[in-house]
């Protein structure tokens, strides 16, 4: 349910905008502020390490609120006729459903914390990005192409029932024996009287320990590795759909289902491949070569411009930028996971995330003024020498925790 809408707008909504003839800074702009709420989403932590005691669980309340909001989002958009509506209220829909997406997926991750063991982690982030690349697959192919052949509103009813599904499983599934599925309140507070001073209280102590974990110079250069290593590929991700459309003249449904089909499945196997080999052999070898294949991607795709009217050429390299950017991601996120404190679970690991998203959104941004002055070959020649950067922060992650066999600090006593 988060990879259908970001595979709606990053592949379907773009390359329509692109065959309408809207510029790369316009898509790009759009793009960044699909991000934004992801860009906010480490707002959500402390209140899920606040409120963490119901009778449905600790999690699954988060979810299901979360879910309850997406559907909601959903249903209004349906109502609208398509791009005709505008592009200011289509996206701030759009927006608003990311709110309630980015609170389940930090819902989502705090979860998986709190039940995997630590050498389950790698395979598992790798599943759940594969699992949210199919949702990327049914946005960006599946919602493409019903889009083309029958409409707006039969394409949008597509993620409706799927929530719905969602939903129903959310309700069914216990986090753990002796809960309840249902029950009232779903998010218990503090008594009235102290409700106030006890919230403070605890978060100020959420924020105490998240300022004494970054002042840790390993956790703050995970922190900068978070932020900038996205930055390249999200570049490229939002130059594809004009850049195909527009100068290499493929369709707008031809590039959805190449980038929502081909490129995606490549993707899956780079984030299932990247989450076991972090296991296996440390996430800081797996992640210098997921940007050194990400630079060489990019370097050879730019010098092959002779060679871009050949669909081979364009095909090969986008296969390849897609495999590594995932395998990038899935170690990455296995640090995260082995960095974060138990008391502070979803508030630590959710600000590695969303410094991530962040680098989502500047790699959006910073193509608005790199498409006025560059051509596509330079463009893709600046996504590459920006690599250099997360090799550099790399040299500050302790041997240890860059390979997963310990964490940075335990919990204080």
């Amino acid at each position: 349910m988060q990879g259908i809408p970001t595979g709606f707008v990053t592949i379907t909504l773009a390359a329509s905008m692109a065959a309408q003839g809207y510029s790369a800074g316009a898509v790009a702009q759009l793009l960044a502020l699909s991000w934004v709420p992801w860009a906010i989403k480490i707002l959500y932590g402390p209140f899920l390490d606040q409120y963490t005691e119901s009778r449905m669980g600790r999690r699954r309340p988060w979810l299901l609120i979360a879910q309850s909001g997406m559907l909601t989002a959903l249903c209004i958009l349906i109502a609208l006729p398509g791009l005709e509506a505008g592009l200011v209220p289509i996206g701030a829909i759009v927006v608003v459903h990311n709110l309630f997406s980015a609170l389940q997926d930090v819902a989502t991750d705090a979860l998986s914390v709190d039940l995997l063991d630590p050498d389950e982690r790698g395979f598992a982030s790798g599943a759940m990005w594969s699992s949210k690349i199919g949702g990327i697959a049914i946005g960006g192919a599946g919602m493409s192409t019903v889009l083309n052949e029958v409409g707006w509103r039969p394409a949008i009813a597509i993620p409706i029932v799927l929530l719905l599904g969602v939903i129903v499983l959310s309700l069914s599934v216990l986090e753990r024996p002796g809960e309840r599925r249902l029950a009232w309140p779903l998010i218990p507070v503090p008594k009235r009287e102290a409700a106030d001073e006890a919230l403070s209280e605890q978060l100020l102590a959420i924020l105490r320990q998240l300022r004494q974990t970054f002042r840790q110079p390993a956790a703050a250069a995970l922190a900068f590795l978070a932020l900038l290593a996205p930055v390249p590929t999200r570049m490229m991700v939002t130059f594809g759909p004009v850049f195909t459309v527009q100068q290499l003249g493929w369709s707008d449904a031809g590039y959805s289902q190449f980038a929502g089909g081909p490129a995606l499945i490549a993707g899956a196997a780079g984030a299932l491949l990247g989450g076991w080999l972090a296991d296996r052999y440390g996430r800081k070898i797996v992640i210098k070569g997921a940007v050194a294949g990400i630079m060489l991607t990019f370097l050879g795709f730019a010098t092959s411009a002779p060679w871009w009217s050949i669909s081979a050429v364009i095909i090969v390299f986008f296969l390849a930028g897609v495999f590594f950017d995932m395998t990038l991601k899935m170690a990455l996120q296995a640090i995260y996971m082995t960095m974060t404190r138990s008391r502070v679970t979803a508030s630590q690991f959710t600000i590695y995330m969303t410094l991530g998203n962040m680098g989502n959104v500047i790699g959006s941004a910073i193509l608005v003024p790199l498409d006025a002055f560059f051509d596509a070959q330079m463009l893709f020649v600046s996504a590459a020498v920006l690599g250099i950067v997360p090799l550099i922060l790399l040299r500050w992650l302790p041997r240890a925790v860059a390979s997963g066999e310990a964490s940075i600090s335990a919990d204080p006593a």
